[in-house]
């Protein structure tokens, strides 16, 4: 009898072509991973970063503002008038 003529005596006995293709995705998993991790960190650090650099922009911008009132408030500091006025301006 031939090999055809028995149900399951048509094996192959060489490697199945899917085993490379599992090889091979096995391989690219791990740079694949490391990548979307990378770019899930450099997302998350940007809408982090962006709210706070707003609000300390925010808070020089202020600071500045505050400094040159008081800058204004001191004048010429010629008189005890003058002094009186920028510590009342620097106790507000």
């Amino acid at each position: 009898m031939s090999q055809f003529a028995l149900p399951g005596a048509n094996k192959s006995y060489g490697n199945p072509p899917s085993s490379s293709l599992k090889l091979r995705n096995g391989r690219l998993l791990l740079p694949l991973m490391a990548t979307i991790g990378l770019g899930f960190g450099a997302y998350n650090y940007y809408t982090a970063v962006k709210p706070r650099r707003e609000q300390s922009i925010l808070e020089e911008q202020e600071r500045m503002a505050r400094n040159q009132q008081l800058m204004d408030a001191y004048g010429d500091k010629n008189s005890l008038h003058d002094v009186q006025q920028a510590l009342d301006a620097y106790n507000q």
